[in-house]
C-alpha cells in the first residue's frame, strides 16, 4: 500500500518540479537560480500530502519512522527524475550552464551537467529529509488532535 502512496505522490512532486521549471523558463526567469527556493515550497506540500494519506489509510502502523520514511521515499522518487531531466538540460543547454557558472555562488565555476544534476538531487534529499520530518511531526498533531475531539464529542 506505501509502495502506491509513495510511487503517486514521488510522480506528482516530479511533475509539478517539471511544470514550474517550464513555467519559469516561459517568463524568463531561468537564470534567477534563486528562485529554486520554489521547489522546496512544492516538495512540502507532496511530501505532507503523501504522510497524511498514508496516516489515514493505514492508522494502525502508522508511527513517526513510517511517515518520516515515506516523506523521504517520495522525495527520492521525485527528486531522481527531476535531478536526470537536469542533467540533460543542462548539457543541451550550454547557455543556461553559462549563466549558472557566471552567477552562481561558490560552485559556480566548477559546475557542469553532472554536477548540477546532483546538486538538484542533494538539495532535494536534504529538504525532503527535513520537510519529510517536520510534515511527519504536523500530521502526527494533526490526527491526535482530531483523536482528542471525538473521544469528547463521544463523552
Amino acid at each position: 500500500m506505501w509502495n502506491r502512496i509513495v510511487f503517486k505522490y514521488g510522480v506528482i512532486l516530479f511533475v509539478g518540479l517539471l511544470a514550474y521549471y517550464f513555467l519559469i523558463q516561459l517568463i524568463g526567469l531561468s537564470n534567477r537560480y534563486n528562485f529554486r527556493i520554489f521547489n522546496a515550497a512544492i516538495q512540502i506540500g507532496v511530501i505532507y500530502f503523501a504522510i497524511k494519506v498514508y496516516a489515514k489509510s493505514k492508522p494502525e502502523a502508522f508511527n513517526y519512522l513510517t511517515g518520516t520514511v515515506i516523506g523521504i521515499n517520495t522525495s527520492v522518487v521525485g527528486i531522481i527524475p527531476f535531478a536526470i531531466f537536469q542533467m540533460f538540460n543542462l548539457y543541451f543547454s550550454p547557455a543556461l550552464l553559462a549563466t549558472i557558472r557566471d552567477t552562481a555562488p561558490v560552485v559556480g565555476p566548477y559546475i557542469n551537467p553532472f554536477s548540477g544534476g546532483l546538486i538538484v538531487f542533494m538539495e532535494g534529499l536534504a529538504v525532503g529529509l527535513v520537510i519529510s520530518y517536520i510534515a511527519m511531526r504536523v500530521v502526527d498533531l494533526q490526527l491526535s488532535r482530531s483523536e482528542i475531539h471525538h473521544e469528547k464529542s463521544a463523552v
